[in-house]
């Protein structure tokens, strides 16, 4: 996996797995070295691989969505470590779908585990002594949510918001609409956010105001 961040409370490490190259998170708190994967789509060896190595635990899974290519790995992954799956509740339904969503886009895919535990707007969840605040961002799809480190100016958004780009509002449940208001809150966060998407490489708020034309 690649190193985002290596300091000396906590790093982010990431993967891009599968056909269409989804970017999937490890964070960990080195001071009590505790982890969580935000968005379990594929590779799971490699992830929990790193886990292992830094001496961390596994504490629970965050989706920020659950099309296919962010859910790919997870009946793997809950089988292998039996933590909590973590998702917004206007997005069980495509939970649901993924066996048809997967059929769609010439995936084959298991049944998915159950989700454990709802997130809302404004709920704080924690890795270890990091704290991230959920944001409810639907537009992509109806439950999108971004788990926003506001303390240290990081932004897991999912496909929410790409570099020069944002994810696409033509799928099944998705809304234009509600992705402009989505993109607004974005956009209204500080400059030096940094920005680590669902797709490609990372950006800040500040890059995203300069250049993406859906800003």
């Amino acid at each position: 996996m690649d190193v985002e961040i290596d300091g000396d409370e906590l790093a982010v490490f990431s993967k891009v797995v599968g056909p269409i190259q989804t970017s999937i998170y490890v964070i960990g708190c080195k001071e009590t070295n505790q982890a969580v994967i935000i968005d379990g789509g594929g590779d799971i060896d490699d992830l929990l691989t790193t886990i292992d190595e830094q001496g961390w635990e596994l504490n629970e899974i965050w989706q920020t969505h659950a099309h296919i290519d962010h859910v790919a790995g997870l009946t793997e992954l809950k089988e292998a470590r039996d933590v909590p799956i973590l998702l917004h509740k206007a997005e069980q339904p495509v939970y649901d779908a993924a066996v048809q969503q997967g059929m769609m886009f010439g995936f084959q895919i298991e049944p998915l585990p159950a989700v454990d535990k709802y997130v809302e707007e404004g709920q704080f969840v924690n890795v270890g002594n990091l704290k991230a605040r959920v944001m409810w961002l639907p537009g992509h799809s109806p439950g999108s949510v971004a788990f926003y480190f506001e303390d240290r100016d990081l932004f897991f958004g999912g496909d929410v918001v790409f570099k020069g780009s944002i994810g696409r509002v033509d799928l099944p449940g998705c809304d234009p609409q509600a992705m402009v208001k989505s993109l607004r809150r974005v956009n209204e966060l500080p400059e030096e956010t940094i920005i680590f998407p669902g797709h490609g490489p990372h950006t800040t708020v500040g890059q995203e105001q300069q250049s993406n034309p859906y800003f």
